[in-house]
């Protein structure tokens, strides 16, 4: 069996962690190496030899952008590519929504600059970056996919209720820069399929806030969202690339 290799940015989260569990479950995966980066420590549960982890720093310090992380970023995609390392899968959690004095706005009065670049920098100029920088790893003769995690209310079609404008602004800038590239690399990477997923509100700590009025039957474990995730990637084709998918698999209005 070919040996496959997956990238997972943002491995040390609740979902990230989650997604890699359930991949190291599939049979079908059994020869899959698996790239793990991430700001945290790495968890005793994902101390296994198919796995090797890779610390980077934060991309956010104190609600400003960390400049460390891109460089650092960029010298592991290029340190993979010196190994010769080929990318048959990349999933990225990157993405924020809310800090220890930062909540999402919910009239137009509570907007602030800072926080509105903070999070453009980190929910879509980061997984575009990302894309840049894993793009001389991607297989080119093979199937490979980028899958970055997005949001529902990142659809401006699907916007009824208002409010969190910078959340939904930077998820919204997230599936354009997807779109784009995924419009570009077609034409060198013809096997390759980018998409953004919302996973539904999973029970992290990016949502923990915003459990409270949830109904019991929407809120879903990380390893519920970690398996939705990974059908959704596994179903879509290279003529699909660009596309913004709800957690089932069905295509979201831009």
């Amino acid at each position: 069996m070919t040996t496959r290799t997956i990238a997972v940015f943002g491995a040390g989260g609740g979902l990230g962690t989650a997604l890699i569990q359930h991949l190291l479950q599939q049979p079908s995966e059994s020869n899959t190496r698996i790239l793990a980066v991430s700001h945290s420590a790495q968890p005793n549960v994902l101390n296994v030899p198919r796995i090797e982890w890779h610390s980077v720093p934060a991309y956010l310090l104190e609600n400003q952008p960390n400049p460390e992380f891109v460089p650092q970023l960029e010298a592991l995609c290029q340190k993979w590519q010196q190994q010769g390392v080929v990318l048959h899968g990349v999933v990225s959690t990157l993405g924020w929504l809310h800090r220890s004095n930062w909540q999402p706005e919910r009239r137009i009065e509570q907007l602030n600059e800072r926080q509105l670049m903070a999070y453009f920098h980190g929910n879509a100029v980061l997984p575009a970056l990302l894309v840049q920088a894993v793009k001389p790893l991607l297989a080119k003769k093979e199937t490979a996919f980028v899958a970055q995690l997005g949001a529902k209310v990142g659809s401006i079609g699907d916007n009824a209720l208002g409010g969190w404008y910078g959340y939904r602004a930077s998820k919204a800038a997230l599936n354009m820069l997807f779109k784009t590239a995924a419009i570009e690399l077609k034409r060198t990477h013809k096997q390759l399929t980018l998409s953004v997923i919302h996973p539904g509100t999973t029970d992290t700590a990016l949502s923990e806030p915003f459990q409270e009025r949830l109904p019991k039957d929407k809120l879903y474990s990380p390893e519920q969202s970690a398996e939705r995730i990974w059908s959704v990637i596994r179903a879509l084709e290279p003529a699909q690339s660009g596309g913004f998918w709800f957690w089932d698999g069905t295509p979201l209005p831009w």
